[in-house]
């Protein structure tokens, strides 16, 4: 009779438990809502990447969500770390592809009624060290097929209770797109920026759950064939390079210093043939977590240059944010250029065309009585008036309502709030400011200026009007910049009549 009892109890047992465990697994679910940071690296802007895909026009990297993405989910409780079975699948994938939603399961080793911490990663894949969480990289540079995906590495972490799911990056990301311009085939292989002292080094793991979330592994050399790819007479190719900074860091958003990139070298292999390229890099930006670096290369068949990106593409004017007090944000090439290193048109100022010749004989506003000129618009005499007006601001004729000239004082917020640098784009020397507050960078050609038919000091120095004018006088106000090391910028009135170039801003953003 014991045996029979023991028996039945058993068997109702067994019948019983995967109900229990039903239940228990239900007990131990969370839903999540997973969000990436809100800027979009579409722009090379400070942003967040999920996926990258390349796109008709160029390689993008987008931040937003795809079916099938994965995430795998650690618990770390009173100094252990457990994984989950199985990484969470996403569902609920909003629109824009911003948010979406994914399961937790808790390990049945954590204790529910007590403190713990969960930790995601996406895009790469992580484990169990110890005490620790450790992604693993490989950190190869991978060649982008026309129908490639790339899945770049993600993370959060969260207390116990929270839903909210809140990404940030783990690397800085490159994209390097070449372009053979030569009538034959090429193998191009990338490796790297040679410099000095190096700011930044690859790494294959790094730390996820303490404190200052430290590389933990030497430095690692880029495998030789995986950063190899061919391109076709005429046709591009596209390298996107992850990296780790050289040094812990506390937060995602720090940068590192930038003095050892000055003078970077480019290294490639084409053909198997070693060649470089000078004063590629420099310290435009911030190299921090989540920024990405767009970079072009073009090959002519004998030499390899490249061209300084301040643009995400071809299609210019750009909005460049500066992260000014005044929010003013500035485009990203002269009014009339096709890029950044472009001189565009010359105007006299409160003048919308450009002419052959520019003095006081053809100046729009002008007429002479004798030897006297004779201001006729722009004048306390005349109107009063000290600032343009629309129809005569060179970057609003030009651009449209969206763009104008900057005033005084957003030229000196320029000065005020920006690092320069004098340096050559694409053999055009010139001034690079990059803002002491979010590294962002706007490059002013040294573009001298224009008197009669004459262009002087082109490449020393360089004129840029602002759209107000001294009260009094027949001088507009202007920017001057100085070429070489120590050189000085500085505002001051220049004849109207003169010829120099306009850098606009946005109104739309102001």
């Amino acid at each position: 009779m014991k045996k029979f009892t023991l028996l039945l109890v058993t068997l109702i047992y067994v019948f019983l438990l995967p109900s229990c465990d039903d239940n228990d697994i239900e007990k131990r679910q969370a839903v999540f809502t997973a969000t990436v940071p809100a800027e979009d690296l579409s722009s090379s802007r400070l942003g967040s990447v999920i996926n990258g895909v390349p796109a008709a026009d160029g390689f993008n990297l987008n931040a937003r969500w795809k079916e099938g993405d994965k995430i795998q989910i650690f618990v770390r409780q009173d100094g252990r770390v457990y994984q989950a079975e199985s990484p969470s699948t996403v569902f609920d994938i909003s629109s824009d592809g911003k948010t979406c939603s994914f399961m937790v399961t808790l390990p049945k080793s954590v204790k529910r009624d007590r403190d713990y911490d969960i930790i995601g990663v996406t895009g790469v894949e992580a484990y169990i060290d110890a005490e620790d969480v450790i992604a693993s990289y490989s950190l190869k540079r991978v060649g982008i097929d026309v129908n490639g995906e790339l899945s770049l590495p993600m993370w959060f972490t969260a207390k116990k209770g929270s839903n909210q799911a809140k990404f940030s990056h783990l690397c800085v990301y490159e994209v390097l797109t070449v372009n053979n311009n030569s009538e034959s085939s090429i193998t191009f292989r990338h490796q790297g920026f040679d410099v000095t002292n190096p700011w930044y080094k690859y790494s294959d793991k790094i730390v996820l759950t303490n404190s200052s979330r430290k590389i933990v592994s030497q430095d690692s050399q880029t495998d030789a064939e995986s950063n190899e790819i061919t391109i076709a007479p005429g046709a591009t190719g596209t390298i996107v390079s992850w990296y780790i900074p050289a040094y812990d860091i506390i937060d995602a958003t720090t940068g590192v210093s930038n003095a050892a990139i000055d003078n970077a070298r480019l290294k490639a292999v084409i053909n198997n043939d070693a060649v470089s390229t000078d004063d590629v890099l420099k310290s435009h930006k911030i190299f921090a977590r989540g920024n990405a670096y767009y970079m072009d290369v073009n090959w002519d068949g004998s030499s390899l240059f490249y061209s300084n990106a301040f643009c995400p593409d071809g299609n210019h004017p750009h909005i460049i944010d500066m992260g000014f007090p005044s929010g003013t944000k500035w485009a990203c090439c002269n009014v009339m250029a096709n890029s950044p290193a472009e001189s565009g048109y010359y105007f006299a100022w409160g003048e919308t065309k450009r002419k052959t010749s520019y003095d006081w004989d053809n100046y729009k506003w002008c007429k002479r009585s004798g030897d006297n000129i004779v201001i006729t618009k722009y004048h306390y005499n005349v109107d009063g008036k000290s600032r343009l007006d629309p129809e005569d601001d060179a970057a609003t004729a030009n651009w449209g309502a969206a763009w104008r000239m900057p005033t005084y004082l957003q030229l000196k917020e320029l000065l005020d709030n920006s690092d320069s640098d004098w340096t050559n784009v694409n053999g055009v020397w010139g001034r690079v400011f990059k803002s002491k507050t979010n590294g962002e960078s706007v490059f002013f050609p040294a573009t001298g200026y224009r008197y009669e038919s004459t262009i002087y000091n082109f490449g020393t120095s360089a004129e840029y009007w602002s759209c107000v004018t001294y009260y009094t006088t027949t001088y507009g106000i202007g920017l001057y910049i100085e070429g070489g090391d120590v050189g000085n910028c500085s505002i001051g009135g220049k004849q109207r009549c003169a010829g120099h170039v306009v850098r606009a801003v946005h109104v739309a953003q102001e």
